[in-house]
């Protein structure tokens, strides 16, 4: 779905890796920066009608690279990749809301941080069929 996206001094959001994550069973993302409130709602209503735990992050928290993860398989568990800028800056219970579908895993990416990227822009998914 094509939404919009800007901070509060009305700069547009220019990735949607800085702004959301979409895991198997949750959305983790700052839909309060979406400008259009209708479409922001219906985006949040079809995250609900698939099941997925909805957990909204606050611009802060976006800037603290929270919407910048990725959730990976390792066998049958789920893991989480994402900076220790973003699991400090996350809530003990949006933590606990997360934990219910993934392990976390916060990682020490500081430096990629200082250009302005994050654990997602390090990661890559493959999603090819198994031969």
């Amino acid at each position: 779905m094509v939404f919009d996206a800007q901070d509060q001094q009305g700069k547009a959001v220019y990735h949607t890796n800085v702004f959301m994550c979409i895991g198997s069973d949750f959305v983790i993302a700052g839909f309060e920066m979406m400008t259009d409130t209708k479409r922001r709602d219906e985006i949040i209503r079809r995250f609900e009608f698939a099941g997925k735990k909805v957990i909204h992050l606050t611009e802060a928290q976006i800037g603290a690279f929270c919407g910048n993860a990725l959730e990976f398989h390792a066998g049958s568990k789920r893991l989480l990749a994402l900076s220790s800028t973003a699991f400090a800056a996350l809530s003990q219970s949006q933590k606990a809301l997360l934990e219910q579908s993934v392990t976390l895993v916060p990682l020490d990416v500081s430096a990629i941080e200082l250009a302005g990227g994050s654990v997602r822009c390090m990661l890559a998914g493959i999603n090819l069929s198994k031969r």
